[in-house]
């Protein structure tokens, strides 16, 4: 048996980064600070997105088993801190996703009627609906996945 590498473009990944920094929606609160602004997003690049690929790219050189930082944390620190490392991680989005997502509920359920954005069933079913579609689209494999972050990312979203 094969293994498959999966590999994203080089346009699924700036897409993917461009969407995790800065997105459409973003323009006008930082259109506030005019030309100023390319020197921020430079230095942030200089400083933190590029050190970042360059120290995941190393990490996952050097250790190529699955796991990712679990991994990286774990032979460093040992399996209590790598224990650590995922679960902040895992926490982070667990009160991130379901925060925002109720607010894009709320929002969209203003849209179309405002009564929709105080009531609880609308949100819940909006929130696990997103939660659904966005894991049936990365079950369908990292081709999708990098198609629709891309689609995100170039809607601003």
């Amino acid at each position: 048996m094969t293994q498959k590498k999966h590999a994203l473009s080089v346009f699924s990944l700036t897409m993917i980064t461009v969407g995790s920094v800065d997105s459409i929606r973003n323009l006008p609160a930082t259109a506030l600070f005019g030309s100023q602004l390319i020197t921020f997003f430079i230095l942030g690049a200089l400083f933190f997105l590029i050190p970042t690929a360059l120290v995941s790219a190393e990490l996952s050189s050097g250790w190529a088993k699955q796991g990712g930082v679990y991994i990286w944390v774990k032979e460093a620190f040992g399996k209590r801190l790598g224990f650590l490392a995922i679960w902040l991680q895992w926490i982070e989005n667990v009160i991130w996703y379901p925060t925002i997502l109720s607010f894009v509920a709320g929002t969209v359920g203003y849209l179309i009627n405002p009564a929709l954005a105080d009531n609880s069933l609308f949100l819940a079913l909006v929130i696990c609906a997103s939660f659904w579609g966005t894991t049936l689209i990365n079950i369908q494999g990292m081709r999708s996945s990098a198609l629709f972050s891309s689609i995100c990312a170039v809607c601003g979203l």
